[in-house]
């Protein structure tokens, strides 16, 4: 199983929240895991390095003030959140969240006010992108900051070689039904152009000591240099991206992402 789940979270106190509050939401639903099925909370922590979920940063729903990196939540506030999951036993542990469930997130409390669902087979999601017609161009938009590490160093790239190996390897980890070759897919990744961009890079810092660097904001990639059935697969790649994340820290809210497909012909 792959799929979303969408909450709409209220504010029960007058408190502070991060803006990168992505440490905090993912710590939120490792103890909602470990409500569900301490040994799947276990397992999932300390077994896997790739997490089979991605959770957002908590989003304000409405216009809330911040200073010096931190949301003035009020009572009443509303904020949207987002929990992907790859396999069945997470998705039936975000699916078990009750409304009215309160969500401890530091100093803050968000009571669950509604849910909204979405969720597939891995064969079917397959299905579902196949029904595409061959790309010619694909965009991501990152809507949280996207990092990889390349050694000891952070690489706030949007390169296509980095994207897609990283989606190939989050793609056999959780063993969707579709083998695809890591090696293959970044050599393949060297004929794909960035051909438009809107963005930014930053350093954020996820503790007063630790920081990372990340980009983020709206990239498209030419396929053109490739072959038809192969851009099938990258499309499987990108569409995956939206459930698995992109890049580094995606259990912490990085690498949140949207992606649209176009067909674009050359004019005579």
């Amino acid at each position: 199983m792959i799929g979303a789940i969408s909450y709409k979270l209220r504010a029960e106190k007058t408190a502070r929240l991060p803006l990168i509050n992505g440490r905090l939401m993912h710590a939120a639903f490792f103890k909602i895991l470990h409500e569900f099925s301490p040994e799947l909370e276990s397992f999932v922590h300390e077994k896997l390095n790739i997490k089979p979920f991605t959770v957002s940063f908590a989003d304000p729903l409405n216009n809330i003030p911040s200073v010096e990196g931190r949301w003035q939540v009020k009572r009443g506030d509303k904020f949207f959140w987002k929990v992907t999951g790859l396999n069945e036993e997470i998705l039936r542990a975000a699916l078990a969240i009750p409304i009215g469930y309160e969500i401890q997130v530091g100093e803050l409390i968000l009571t669950v006010d509604d849910t909204n669902s979405e969720i597939f087979s891995k064969e079917e999601f397959i299905s579902n992108v196949k029904k595409f017609s061959p790309a010619t161009e694909i965009e991501f938009e990152f809507l949280t900051p996207v990092s990889f590490r390349i050694d000891n160093f952070d690489a706030p790239y949007p390169r296509a070689d980095l994207i897609f190996p990283s989606l190939a390897d989050k793609w056999t980890q959780v063993q969707m039904p579709a083998a695809v070759d890591k090696k293959v897919i970044k050599e393949i990744s060297a004929q794909i152009r960035l051909t438009e961009w809107q963005g930014r890079s930053k350093k954020f810092y996820l503790a007063n000591d630790r920081g990372t660097l990340g980009f983020w904001g709206i990239f498209k990639y030419s396929l053109k240099e490739i072959n038809s059935d192969v851009r099938k697969v990258f499309m499987l790649l990108a569409k995956f991206g939206e459930y698995s994340g992109v890049g580094r820290l995606c259990a912490q809210g990085f690498g949140q992402t949207r992606v649209k497909f176009y067909e674009v012909f050359n004019l005579l």
